[in-house]
């Protein structure tokens, strides 16, 4: 499986005809009212796979904050058939992943293989800023 596309975004929507329409992507900051906040972040995640492979896909995301603590995760899992006479097959996932930020930060939301996530396939770093007061 290849990474296509992996990031957080403001919105995004599967459209039913294949692919997905997004606000804000890819996300470059988060701003956030008050710390500590509960947060609910849109992820895209593309990918592709040469027929014949992976029909059955499980993946995390797992989110880091600066000190280094879990502070989200969330399963993925998919079935994907082959498509007939087709060399390549496509994936467009758009997940919602709670995470908890405690403090503004770096945090980083990253893809994982296997859910103790001691290694990420590929990572996206967020910043997570305080909204300035009017």
């Amino acid at each position: 499986m290849q990474i296509l596309a992996f990031a957080a975004t403001r919105r995004a929507v599967l459209e039913d005809a294949g692919g997905v329409t997004t606000e804000g992507f890819p996300m470059t900051s988060c701003y956030v009212e008050s710390f500590p906040a509960q947060l609910n972040l849109p992820i895209v995640l593309s990918v592709h796979a040469p027929t014949g492979d992976n029909f059955v896909m499980h993946r995390y995301l797992g989110v880091t904050s600066p000190a280094g603590d879990r502070v989200g995760f969330l399963e993925l899992s998919w079935e994907w058939p082959d498509l007939p006479d087709m060399p390549v097959k496509y994936r467009v996932l758009a997940p919602v992943l709670p995470m908890f930020v405690d403090r503004p930060g770096i945090y980083s939301i990253g893809l994982y293989a296997d859910a103790a996530g001691s290694r990420p396939e590929f990572s996206f770093p967020l910043p997570v800023l305080a909204a300035a007061a009017n």
